[in-house]
């Protein structure tokens, strides 16, 4: 019942023109990508301070995955991958991006 009800509001979420999520929010990330939207990402206060800029718009309506494996490969992916980059949230989240022309 819980997992529906959770399905049930990340649908709702997604059906609407404007979100502001907060960093590292799954709920957030699904919700955008379900609707087709780039998210606008709050950030974090640290020391009581706001950031400069407090959020921003992401790059793409792809969900950033926090945690990606690292399958044993020495390499940085997003220098060897032109459609990966970091996270702007999270590092060393990654998320899908277009390929630069």
């Amino acid at each position: 019942l819980h997992d529906q009800k959770a399905l049930a509001e990340v649908y709702l979420l997604s059906l609407t023109d404007n979100i502001v999520t907060t960093a590292r929010s799954t709920f957030g990330y699904f919700a955008h990508s379900l609707g087709g939207l780039r998210p606008w990402i709050l950030y974090k206060p640290e020391n009581r301070t706001a950031p400069d800029p407090p959020c921003v718009k992401a790059v793409s309506m792809e969900p950033c995955f926090h945690s990606p494996p690292l399958y044993g490969c020495q390499a940085k992916t997003v220098e060897i991958t032109p459609f990966v980059m970091t996270c702007e949230d999270s590092n060393p989240g990654l998320k899908l991006v277009d390929a630069p022309e």
